[in-house]
């Protein structure tokens, strides 16, 4: 099936909006569009959940945090026999409540004890309901799907707003996510 990163970009928005979160698209989509002439083939698509924790918490002022982050992935479609996967890493970026990125590198094992070891950079959007909305885009550099492109979403719910006016600050969110594994045809 050949497909573009901006029908890989929907199928996550609309993964995150059967969750009840709000579309990333329009937000994130010019941020990591690829010419329009380049189309891709999926290799993998899921969907799961994730949950992130701060050192020091997330506040209004930019400053360097450490996140552990771990996803688990279910159901996957696509090829070879693949239906589940789960990470954990831990970064560090220049983020606060309104914003920052990240560049991480770790790796998802899957249900079928295959790797796949991705580096990525991440975005974090905000949307209005206290989500957080995070676009990581990179590539497969070892492992299953080596040289693929991946696009990772996650939105994650920030049930403390009112800490981001601290000094302690956001120490934890979770919510929906979703990866896309492509290969450039």
């Amino acid at each position: 099936m050949r497909v573009d990163y901006w029908h890989i970009l929907a199928t996550c928005a609309r993964r995150l909006v059967a969750c009840g979160v709000t579309a990333v698209v329009i937000a994130c989509g010019l941020t990591f569009a690829p010419p329009a002439t380049s189309a891709s083939t999926e290799l993998l698509s899921c969907g799961g959940t994730g949950s992130n924790t701060f050192q020091p918490g997330v506040n209004n002022t930019p400053r360097t945090v450490t996140v552990h982050s771990e996803a688990h992935y279910q159901p996957c479609t696509g090829t070879s026999g693949i239906t589940s996967g789960h990470y954990e890493l831990t970064a560090a970026g220049t983020v606060s409540c309104l914003g920052g990125a990240f560049t991480i590198t770790f790796t998802i094992t899957w249900n079928t004890g295959q790797t796949s070891t991705i580096t990525a950079i991440g975005v974090l959007v905000l949307r209005p309901a206290n989500e957080t909305v995070v676009l990581y885009h990179g590539t497969v550099t070892a492992g299953t799907f080596a040289g693929a492109t991946v696009l990772q979403t996650a939105a994650v719910l920030n049930a403390t707003p009112e800490q981001c006016f601290t000094e302690e600050g956001v120490t934890g969110t979770s919510g929906v996510a979703a990866i896309a594994i492509t290969q450039s045809s």
